[in-house]
């Protein structure tokens, strides 16, 4: 791995055992492909101008790894907030912190649900003066770094093609660098905030969300399914005080069904031209054990072992089917 420093945010090259080779910028332990525009160009730059954000009372901030989850959840806390199951008709993009000016951001009408994939270290300094309500989402990391590869695939043409076996290692840190963040430690951080903060942050898992039915042993002999998502939708109700009704918390869970999410993607969200060629093919599976479709034995075994390292100073649990 070559590495150039300009000013505080490094450049850096990463040469294949292939031949090949992928340009990278690096600042504050956070590494993208170079060829990710960021709205004045500078990783650094951005970074820090998030950190200095404003932030207004009513604000939400939705947490996420990359592919976890966050224009899901970010629809279910537009429509709680607004009290319908009416699909917004702007993106999540366009409260989207890593690649949104603080102009941008500040321009927003209220209230705002902020999204970003940033680690807990990097978020706005004002978060932690007015408490703001943090939403976090998790996700086992298989299928995680399985749809991240795939995003990283469609986004802006394809630029960024190459197989998963190139991929994966960029996602352990077997190249010295590991792309955008590692997955770890950023959910380990967070849980290290959660425990330190527990009253502003609520933790949620996108296989729970995901599960439509779980069996309860209710008494002896009886069953009694409960619907998932209804209830991780209730916490969140429950979280953010916007005390919405059983009905409507119900409406929520069918409007942001999955398959429902997709069909209004390309129907109702207003994409600008832009961002329809770097964004395509957003809604791709959103399945729970997606990762054995693409995982070889071998490569299994690699991250299970990764995993078991650095997962084990945490009381987090990942489920990898459902």
């Amino acid at each position: 791995m070559n590495k150039i420093q300009k000013g505080n945010m490094a450049k850096l090259t990463v040469e294949y055992p292939n031949g090949g080779s992928d340009e990278f910028v690096h600042a504050y332990g956070m590494t993208h492909y170079k060829k990710m525009l960021f709205p004045n160009r500078d990783l650094k730059l951005q970074i820090e101008s998030i950190q200095e954000l404003d932030i207004r009372d009513d604000d939400i901030y939705l947490a996420t790894y990359p592919k976890c989850g966050t224009h899901w959840v970010w629809e279910i806390l537009v429509m709680l907030k607004r009290g319908n199951a009416e699909y917004e008709t702007k993106t999540k993009e366009a409260a989207f912190l890593d690649f949104r000016s603080p102009e941008v951001v500040g321009s927003l009408p209220s209230p705002r649900i902020l999204n970003c994939h940033y680690p807990c270290k990097l978020i706005p300094k004002e978060m932690l003066q007015k408490k703001t309500k943090i939403v976090h989402v998790m996700r086992n990391p298989k299928d995680a770094f399985v749809s991240f590869y795939h995003h990283s695939n469609t986004m802006l043409g394809g630029m960024f093609s190459k197989s998963f076996q190139d991929f994966l290692p960029l996602m352990l840190g077997q190249h010295g660098v590991y792309l955008y963040y590692p997955w770890f430690k950023y959910v380990k951080e967070w849980e290290r905030f959660s425990k330190q903060h527990p009253e502003q942050i609520l933790n949620l898992f996108f296989e729970d969300l995901k599960e439509v039915f779980i069996k309860l042993q209710y008494e002896p002999r009886h069953d009694v399914y409960l619907n998932r998502p209804v209830r991780e939708i209730k916490r969140i109700n429950d979280f953010l005080g916007t005390g919405r009704s059983e009905e409507l918390l119900q409406q929520i869970a069918e409007s942001c069904d999955f398959k429902n999410m997709k069909k209004a993607d390309a129907e109702i969200k207003e994409y600008d031209e832009k961002m329809k060629k770097q964004m395509p093919l957003m809604y791709r599976k959103g399945e729970v054990g997606d990762w054995k479709n693409i995982f070889t034995v071998a490569q299994n075994e690699q991250i299970d072992e990764w995993i078991e390292e650095n997962l084990i100073d945490t009381d987090l649990k990942f489920r990898y089917t459902l």
